[in-house]
């Protein structure tokens, strides 16, 4: 029986506020993060990238910026599938909907 390579599990992305960035995914154990930019459906497969560097990402006032900054000059892969963007429901600790 041929060995069969094993896949990694997709990165989910989320959609994100900002005029250059439509979608944004992360997985901390492979340090990849994924892009997903307003004019495209390509996503874009970002090495070396932190869980802290991830999370200032997401904190930024502008992620466009941000991203130019600081991740752009990173070694990336382009991928012509469109994955899912998963839109996470509203933070319930604030609203009382426990």
């Amino acid at each position: 029986m041929p060995n069969a390579e094993k896949q990694t599990p997709p990165i989910p992305l989320v959609a994100v506020e900002s005029n250059q960035i439509k979608a944004i995914g992360h997985d901390p154990d492979r340090e990849v993060l994924v892009v997903q930019f307003t004019n495209g459906a390509a996503v874009y497969h970002y090495s070396g990238v932190t869980k802290e560097l991830h999370q200032a990402l997401m904190a930024a006032e502008s992620k466009g910026i941000f991203f130019a900054r600081h991740i752009r000059g990173l070694e990336c892969q382009k991928f012509e599938a469109t994955p899912q963007v998963q839109h996470l429901p509203p933070d319930d600790t604030e609203g009382g909907a426990l």
